[in-house]
């Protein structure tokens, strides 16, 4: 076994022990919350508004669940176009 396979075990252990998952496409208003710093209530209460109201944001309906989710980039935009 080289020293690049060893390593790359090495890495698949360390990985498997931290269960990385893959950046999810939807997010809730607290995941939003907890990574970008925006507040709940704001993306619950702009998800709200009219559509062509100019700080409407576009939420769905998972597994036609009450819960409204978020699409990552639209927020990852949002955050883009405000800084």
């Amino acid at each position: 076994m080289t020293e690049k396979d060893e390593l790359l075990a090495e890495l698949r252990e360390i990985l498997e022990e931290v269960k990385v998952d893959p950046p999810s496409k939807y997010l809730s208003a607290k995941r939003v919350e907890i990574e970008y710093g925006i507040s709940a209530k704001t993306i619950l209460n702009r998800s709200n508004l009219p559509v062509k109201h100019k700080r409407y944001i576009p939420s769905v309906h998972l597994k036609g669940g009450r819960k409204k989710y978020f699409e990552r980039k639209v927020i990852e935009r949002l955050i883009k176009h405000r800084g």
